[in-house]
């Protein structure tokens, strides 16, 4: 299930709000499933328990018609235990749907221990027309996807493999190598590109991949251990246009046993279409 859209689907069940899934162990990092990719799959879940059901609140009440409100602008998720690829649940709650949002939680659950929980609000995909007074920062200079090396899928320190790296192309920019050969540039940054092995275009959706694909950016100041996602927190501002995506992530805080980063993403016509914030352990 390489294809990101098969690996985030999942087929409704008997019980109402509960969906059906099979988490694809391509999608990881080393034995553990890609925080991005789970975040993904519980909004692909989210947006299709919302389709399915319709205008209609719990009680049968007539609501406004939530149908276009199939883009994650902002997902909260809260790592509680790491599944394993296979068979799952996701139970679905839609909190309120409004005319312009609908507000969605979701559960990842596997052998009756709940994995992974996110809150959403779901909208209509953003309008490409600018509007005076926006503001939005401009791309990190790169360079060119060509010209940068495809990062491989075994890991050059010897923390195991990368199968994510086998559908997700990402390559480093030539500043953000150092931590590869134990010389970090002490900076806390790392930056480059990303695009799907298939060379589909990123979906909304897929953009919560992208936002926490790059290794941990602790990495680039000498802080090389396991570094597990506790809470993750991503905007998605546009639909991109096709093409990779320019990301960068930073190190904001790190002290004892916590960090704190941010990451930005741009598509490929320069626009920026999503950022996330993210608190992680540091097993140092």
């Amino acid at each position: 299930m390489a294809d990101l859209a098969k690996a985030t689907a999942t087929v409704p069940t008997e019980q109402p709000g509960r969906r059906a899934a099979v988490l694809d162990e391509q999608w990881g990092i080393g034995p553990k499933l890609h925080g991005g990719y789970l975040l993904a799959l519980l909004a692909q879940a989210a947006v299709d328990e919302v389709e399915a059901s319709g205008a209609t609140g719990d009680g049968g009440t007539p609501e406004p018609a939530a149908d276009a409100h199939v883009v994650p602008q902002a997902v909260t998720g809260t790592f509680l235990r790491a599944p394993d690829p296979g068979p799952a649940v996701v139970d679905v709650t839609v909190l309120r749907r409004g005319r312009s949002a609908t507000h969605v939680r979701a559960l990842v659950s596997q052998d009756d221990r709940p994995c992974v929980e996110a809150a959403m609000v779901l909208g209509a995909a953003p309008t490409d027309t600018p509007t005076d007074g926006d503001v939005s920062p401009e791309p990190i200079a790169l360079a060119p996807f060509e010209a940068c090396e495809r990062r491989p899928v075994a890991a050059e320190d010897g923390r195991g493999g990368l199968p994510i790296m086998e559908v997700v192309d990402t390559r480093f920019d030539p500043s953000s190598l150092g931590f590869l050969h134990g010389r970090p540039s002490g900076a806390g940054r790392l930056s480059g590109w990303a695009e799907l092995d298939t060379r589909e275009p990123w979906s909304p959706i897929g953009l919560l991949v992208a936002l926490d694909l790059l290794p941990p950016a602790c990495f680039d100041v000498g802080v090389y251990g396991w570094s597990p996602t506790m809470s993750l927190t991503a905007h998605v501002h546009a639909v991109p246009a096709p093409g990779p995506l320019r990301v960068t992530q930073w190190l904001d805080h790190l002290v004892g046993d916590r960090m704190h980063e941010s990451c930005r993403v741009w598509d490929a016509s320069g626009r920026m279409v999503g950022q996330a914030a993210q608190l992680a352990a540091v097993r140092r």
